[in-house]
């Protein structure tokens, strides 16, 4: 137990890191223009951006304080070490290629907030392309969670 905690305190590191990367994604965010070929657009892609953001930081939050109540009560760390070490939950996520999909997610959703600053085209099709690969995944892990 005492290698799980030791993982949860690195975690929190990384979320801390992601909560100030996101502060300054968004200090920089106002000071940039963005590139788009109408108003209507601009505000779409601005609109995209922060919701991006919104969901980062709501997740980074939440995932901070479960880890944060978890060390302080030792009931709940157990019943995360549980949950994070279901076999079953394990072999889902290996069989839906949930790693690599979440990494190609991130990316393309970092490029789709990006390319909005310089080129609506750009933004548009990354922003198909990770809305694909988020209906894939989702799509395979229910599918494997109902088969298994």
């Amino acid at each position: 137990m005492d290698d799980f905690k030791k993982k949860l305190t690195a975690r929190q590191l990384l979320i801390s890191v992601g909560l100030l990367v996101l502060f300054c994604a968004v200090i920089l965010s106002r000071h940039y223009e963005k590139a788009a070929s109408s108003d209507f657009v601009k505000g779409y892609i601005e609109g995209f951006q922060w919701g991006v953001l919104a969901c980062l930081l709501v997740a980074l939050l939440f995932y901070l304080i479960r880890n944060i109540l978890a060390l302080r009560n030792p009931e709940k760390l157990k019943k995360l070490y549980i949950a994070e070490t279901d076999e079953r939950k394990q072999f889902i996520q290996r069989q839906a290629g949930s790693i690599g999909m979440n990494i190609v997610m991130f990316g393309l959703a970092a490029g789709t907030v990006i390319a909005g600053n310089m080129n609506d085209t750009v933004f548009f099709t990354l922003m198909g392309a990770c809305v694909f690969v988020a209906l894939i995944r989702a799509f395979l892990k229910i599918y494997y969670k109902n088969k298994y």
